[in-house]
């Protein structure tokens, strides 16, 4: 039996692949351009945590951080979204931060106290107006304190 796939069909599969290609380079450009120099004088870990979210998403980024080590977490939203409810989760699931607590702020500076997996739970609250539903990039950006030493 011969299948015959329509060239139409292709062509769409091929537009929607390229277009989720172009949605994910921009969210890495809002990365570098706008969430990177926000972490000033931290070391950026070199990762560009960076996608695409509507209101009403919520996602998670799970990292491994050290103990000792002063980090910064940067989490930043394109102007259009809600402002971002952010949370880190030991592996048990425990708060350990809740900008809500902190005026939602997208930038916080912290010690880890052991070494472990965190979890970093972001929400997009649903819009007050209900009318469109907006979406836009998100970055997730994490820094090491700057200590002058070299190993």
């Amino acid at each position: 039996m011969k299948l015959i796939v329509p060239f139409r069909l292709i062509l769409f599969f091929l537009f929607l692949f390229l277009m989720m290609g172009s949605v994910s380079g921009q969210c890495i450009s809002f990365a570098r351009n706008i969430a990177k120099p926000l972490l000033e004088d931290y070391i950026h870990d070199g990762n560009y945590n960076a996608t695409y979210m509507e209101e009403g998403e919520s996602a998670e980024l799970y990292k491994t951080f050290f103990q000792d080590e002063e980090y910064r977490l940067v989490v930043s939203g394109v102007e259009s979204l809600p402002q971002i409810h952010i949370r880190l989760l030991d592996d048990q699931r425990n708060v350990i931060f809740d900008n809500a607590n902190h005026d939602f702020a997208q930038v916080w500076d912290f010690k880890a106290e052991t070494t472990g997996t965190l979890i970093v739970y972001l929400k997009i609250p649903d819009s007050e107006e209900g009318t469109q539903i907006t979406g836009g990039c998100i970055a997730i950006l994490f820094g090491v304190e700057s200590t002058g030493r070299r190993n």
